[in-house]
């Protein structure tokens, strides 16, 4: 069994494993969270998810919506029309995070700002 502690190191680990990763995020505050774990290549979803998924130069991206259930709806849609452009989405680390998340019991990326997931 996991404590939140040992959670959030192995977030942290996965987040510099991933960070040179193309990423898909809802929101402005949740680009800027994922800027203070070193993530370079961040794109919000500004329009329609067709247009995001339409403007992604990237060939592998990881959607990184958030876990609540619109969070997911968005994943779903963002996947079917990525994967229409030729995009590998990373489903594996989205696992991992969402997981990881759950336990930590948080369901928004914005959550984790300042590191205050605990």
């Amino acid at each position: 069994m996991f404590n939140k502690e040992e959670i959030g190191e192995e977030l942290l680990k996965l987040f510099k494993e991933i960070k040179d990763k193309a990423v898909i995020v809802e929101g402005k505050r949740d680009k800027e969270v994922l800027c203070s774990f070193g993530f370079k290549k961040i794109l919000t979803i500004n329009k329609g998810l067709y247009e995001t998924a339409e403007k992604t130069k990237d060939k592998e991206v990881l959607i990184l919506t958030d876990f609540d259930k619109e969070g997911k709806e968005i994943a779903k849609k963002l996947n079917i029309f990525l994967q229409s452009f030729g995009c590998k989405i990373d489903k594996e680390n989205r696992r991992k995070i969402g997981f990881m998340f759950s336990k930590l019991r948080i369901k928004k990326i914005e959550e984790l700002k300042g590191g205050n997931y605990e």
